[in-house]
C-alpha cells in the first residue's frame, strides 16, 4: 500500500513540477527520501527478530517485536557477549521476560548483569537445588523491582501457560526444578549432570504462525542408545503433544547438540524445518550422531546452523564424533562470530527464514 500511494504521488508531483515551479530533478530527490527513506526505517521491519548470540560453549538467545518487546532466554556463561547483544537489540533497557532454563554455568553467566542494567517485568528461574552458590543470581531475581517472578521450586509455571510478547506469544512447554521428577516412565537412574539438565524450561515462541521452540539442556535420552529410545523430559513433551503442541519452524535445539538429547520421538514431533546448535569449539558439539538422526528425519544439513561454524574438535572416540559438515582441520572457532538470526515474518504466508549474521565463515579457507 505504501508504494502504490508514493507511486501515486510520484505521478502528480512529476506532472504539476513545472506549473509549480520546481524542478523534475527535485521532486525525484524528494520522492526518494521520502519512499526509499520509509522503505529502509527499521520501524517499518514488521517481523519478530531472534538472535542467538555466539557466545561460545553457552547459550544466549534474545528476541525482540516490531512494537518493541523483548525476550531473554539464558545468558552465556560469562557477561560480556550476552550482555552485549542485549543492550544492543534492547535500548529501551525493558525486558518483558527473562527465561533460564537451568542452572548452569554457561546458561546463567550474564544474568546479574542483565538484572542490574535493565528493568524485567517477568522471570522465570528452575530454582533448583544445586552444588555452587547461587544466592548472588538469586538475590539479584528477588531483588528485581516489581518482577513477576516464577521460582519453580516454590511457584511451578502450568505446562501450556502462555505470556504475552506484544503481538508475539509464548508458551511454557515444560520445566522442572528437578531433574528426577522427570523420570516418569521407569528409564534408568540419572546421572548428576543429566539430572541438572533435564529440568530445563523448555519455551515455544509463536507469531503469525511462525514459531521457534527454545529447549535448554533438556534431556531425552542416554548417551549411544538406539534411536528409538525416548525417555525424561522430551518423552514428556511428547506425550502432552496434543495438548502442548512442538511443532515449530526451528528448533534452537538441546543441549548444544549433544547425544543424549534430540531423540528421534522428539524430532518427530517438532517437524523443524530448521536446527540451531549454540555450540563453541569444546566438549565435541554438536554430535555426528544427533545430526544423523536430524538428516534421516529430513532436515537439510544446510539448514542445520551452529554457533561454531567451522571449528573441528578432534574426537575422543568414535561414538563421540562432532558433526564435522563444513569444519575445516586445524580451526579453533572463536565465540562472537557466528551468532544465528531468526526471522519470523508478519505475513503467515511468507516463509520463517534463518541466516548466520556473518555470511562469511571466519575459518573457510
Amino acid at each position: 500500500m505504501m508504494l502504490q500511494i508514493l507511486a501515486f504521488v510520484a505521478v502528480l508531483c512529476w506532472a504539476t513540477a513545472p506549473r509549480l515551479g520546481v524542478s523534475a530533478i527535485k521532486v525525484v530527490i524528494l520522492l526518494y527520501a521520502l519512499g526509499v527513506g520509509a522503505a529502509a526505517d527499521p520501524a517499518e521491519a514488521q517481523e519478530v527478530y531472534v538472535r542467538v548470540v555466539d557466545v561460545g560453549a553457552g547459550l544466549c538467545v534474545v528476541a525482540t517485536t516490531p512494537d518493541g518487546h523483548s525476550l531473554v532466554y539464558d545468558t552465556g556463561s560469562d557477561a560480556a557477549t550476552c550482555r552485549s547483544a542485549v543492550r544492543e537489540l534492547v535500548p529501551s533497557k525493558n525486558v518483558d521476560l527473562l527465561v533460564l532454563s537451568h542452572s548452569d554455568s554457561d546458561h546463567v553467566g550474564a544474568a546479574q548483569a542483565i538484572l542490574a542494567e535493565n528493568d524485567v517485568a517477568t522471570i522465570i528461574h528452575p530454582g533448583d537445588n544445586r552444588p555452587e552458590d547461587l544466592t548472588a543470581l538469586r538475590g539479584a531475581i528477588a531483588a528485581e523491582p516489581g518482577a513477576d517472578v516464577w521460582n519453580i521450586a516454590v511457584r511451578p509455571v502450568p505446562f501450556g501457560k502462555q505470556f504475552a510478547l506484544g503481538p508475539a506469544t509464548i508458551t511454557f512447554v515444560a520445566g522442572w526444578s528437578d531433574g528426577t521428577k522427570t523420570r516418569t516412565h521407569g528409564e534408568k537412574k540419572l546421572t548428576e549432570a543429566m539430572r541438572n539438565n533435564a529440568l530445563s524450561s523448555v519455551i515455544r515462541l509463536e507469531f503469525k504462525g511462525h514459531s521457534v521452540l527454545l529447549t535448554g539442556d533438556t534431556v531425552g535420552r542416554f548417551e549411544y542408545e538406539p534411536g528409538k529410545a525416548c525417555e525424561f523430559a522430551e518423552r514428556t513433551m511428547v506425550d502432552d503433544d496434543q495438548t502442548i503442541p512442538l511443532k515449530s519452524d526451528v528448533l534452537v535445539g538441546q543441549h548444544h547438540g549433544a547425544d543424549n538429547a534430540t531423540a528421534n520421538c522428539f524430532i518427530q514431533a517438532v517437524q523443524p524445518t530448521y536446527v540451531v546448535f549454540s555450540a563453541g569449539n569444546l566438549y565435541g558439539h554438536p554430535r555426528q550422531s544427533t545430526a544423523d538422526r536430524l538428516v534421516a528425519y529430513g532436515v537439510p544439513p544446510d539448514n542445520i546452523f551452529r554457533t561454531d561454524r567451522g571449528g573441528y574438535e578432534k574426537p575422543k572416540s568414535a561414538k563421540s564424533a562432532q558433526w564435522i559438515y563444513k569444519t575445516y582441520a586445524g580451526c579453533m572457532d572463536k565465540k562472537g562470530d557466528d551468532d544465528v538470526e531468526i526471522h519470523l515474518p508478519a505475513d503467515p504466508a511468507a516463509p520463517t527464514t534463518v541466516n548466520y549474521r556473518n555470511p562469511k565463515d571466519a575459518c573457510e579457507p
